[in-house]
């Protein structure tokens, strides 16, 4: 191999032992080494073989890190004036995105157990619209994220690339059915509410988010859908007051 830069601190493609036996070489110096390569190699038919390797230093490149003090503190986060600053600033937005995963594990764990008390043969129509419904939603999702062409988009759209989704999709579709007419049931029973301004909120934030990105949409079928949501999350807040949650931390 010729004419490659070589990072001394990422060693992991490395043969064990050569970063060492760079160590005190000169630009423009030539070193050679023998090295056996581990029994856990990943190209196995070098697998415990003894190399030599020849290595010419062309040039050395040096990282110069800046002295860390509070001229720093903006630079890292805009706002801060200290290091303790940013210190506490990244402290409580990782506390905060700790808080939404523990709130989100909860949420899916509740609703994983609520799937499971629902006994029925779910109808193939209901099947197909709510993997319909998964589907499309998954690809706004990708359309938000990535950008995709009108040719990605027709393709991801056609008939063959939707049936292929309900098809590899059948079991987690038919537990979000089984989830979905739990909530509706809870939602009815336990005469659960929210207000026309909350779905009037969620109806316009949808909207917008449509036409941010310049899509169609069916604003009925969005209030539906922000309804589905306000009953979904009022259930989900119901259960967990009612729940006895033991969190386990697992080890690291």
């Amino acid at each position: 191999m010729t004419g490659f830069h070589l990072d001394t601190e990422e060693t992991s493609h490395l043969v064990p032992g050569f970063r060492d036996s760079l160590l005190g070489l000169e630009t423009g110096e030539t070193r050679s080494f023998e090295l056996t390569f581990p029994s856990t190699w990943k190209q196995k038919e070098l697998q415990g073989v003894r190399a030599r390797f020849t290595v010419e230093c062309k040039e050395m490149f040096y990282r110069i890190l800046p002295v860390l003090d509070d001229t720093l503190a903006d630079k890292l986060i805009t706002g801060c004036s200290t290091l303790d600053q940013v210190r506490e600033t990244i402290l409580k937005k990782h506390k905060e995105m700790e808080e939404l995963r523990k709130i989100q594990a909860t949420q899916q764990a509740v609703l994983q157990e609520l799937s499971k008390v629902v006994k029925m043969d779910i109808p193939h129509s209901l099947l197909e619209e709510q993997g319909r419904n998964m589907y499309g939603a998954k690809l706004i999702q990708l359309q938000t994220t990535m950008k995709l062409t009108e040719e990605q988009i027709f393709t991801l759209s056609s008939a063959k690339a939707v049936n292929n989704y309900l098809l590899s999709q059948k079991e987690k579709i038919k537990e979000a059915v089984k989830q979905s007419l739990a909530i509706e049931e809870i939602f009815k029973l336990e005469n659960l509410q929210y207000s026309e301004e909350e779905l009037e909120k969620e109806v316009e934030k949808t909207v917008e988010e449509f036409k941010s990105y310049k899509h169609e949409f069916d604003r009925d079928r969005i209030t539906e859908q922000a309804a589905e949501f306000l009953e979904g999350s009022q259930v989900l807040e119901w259960l967990m007051e009612q729940t006895d949650i033991t969190y386990v931390t697992e080890d690291t």
